[in-house]
């Protein structure tokens, strides 16, 4: 198992400094052991120049064939060369935004310091996200579970590397998530459900009866990408979530796919929804 590192960059001693040194600028004590502090996954660190007309698509296509190495992590590290990169692409990798170094600076010092603290982040976002019991949380369908917690959960994730206290401001995020779960009131089923402030009932099913389409057009790589990865975790994108109302109410309503269009429910009992909000 590895986790892919990216520094995207249009920093020339930046891009210089990771090309050269790679895993090396991985802190010793996170190495040592055969990475035992990120429970034996390992580290690679490669770096992605970022040119006058490169944007988020020709970013993506990079990472979708980084992808295909079979990583089961990706850690971007950002100094800012392509705005809004955690609103565009946090919501499946993990996005840390740190400042260039000064002219002078000693370089791979700082590079050093701010990887480790990602690293560190992530590690403890990945133990909850192993855990069944919040990776179901931290799947939900971004766009439709109504709830400022999700907003919060969002921007907390979108920049790991920002925050002083991330393990303890997930986990009150999680709880509080957590409580909205709970069975149907006119259902004898025991069932849980994650119910959000629009009384949208939530639960990942077992079943895999349903797939996310991948086919371009008219799926983008951030369609397929975001059933892939959740704020840098790789998962397996085949189940989904049954999304329902109290007394199976007809979902008539309008929900936001994957292409943050607006669309009809179609006016059934319940839909399929995956974890990119494709329906």
């Amino acid at each position: 198992m590895t986790i892919q590192v990216v520094f995207v960059s249009s920093n020339a001693s930046i891009l210089d400094l990771v090309t050269h040194k790679k895993t090396a600028l991985v802190p010793w004590d996170i190495r040592a052991e055969n990475y035992k502090t990120l429970d034996g996954e390992e580290v690679a660190v490669s770096a992605y120049e970022v040119l006058p007309r490169t944007g988020i698509d020709e970013l993506l296509a990079h990472l979708e064939d980084v992808v295909r190495g079979g990583p089961t992590a990706i850690v971007l590290m950002s100094d800012g060369s392509i705005p809004n990169l955690p609103q565009s692409v946090g919501d499946f990798f993990s996005v840390n935004v740190f400042s260039p170094p000064a002219h002078g600076a000693k370089i791979q010092n700082i590079i050093q310091a701010v990887l480790a603290k990602a690293l560190k982040n992530f590690r403890y976002y990945r133990m909850r996200f192993a855990d069944l019991k919040y990776q179901q949380i931290l799947r939900l369908p971004l766009r439709n579970f109504a709830a400022d917690e999700i907003a919060q959960l969002r921007t907390l994730c979108w920049d790991m590397l920002g925050s002083n206290n991330f393990g303890r401001q997930l986990d009150h995020l999680l709880g509080q998530i957590k409580s909205r779960q709970r069975p149907k009131k006119t259902s004898s089923h025991p069932d849980k459900y994650f119910v959000d402030d629009e009384d949208k009932h939530f639960r990942l099913g077992p079943e895999v009866h349903a797939q996310a389409d991948t086919s371009r057009p008219p799926h983008s790589r951030a369609c397929i990408l975001g059933n892939k990865f959740r704020f840098g975790s790789l998962f397996e994108g085949e189940k989904h979530f049954n999304v329902s109302r109290e007394g199976n109410a007809l979902m008539s309503s309008r929900y936001i796919d994957c292409h943050d269009a607006s669309r009809e429910g179609g006016g059934v009992s319940h839909l399929n929804m995956f974890s990119n909000d494709f329906f």
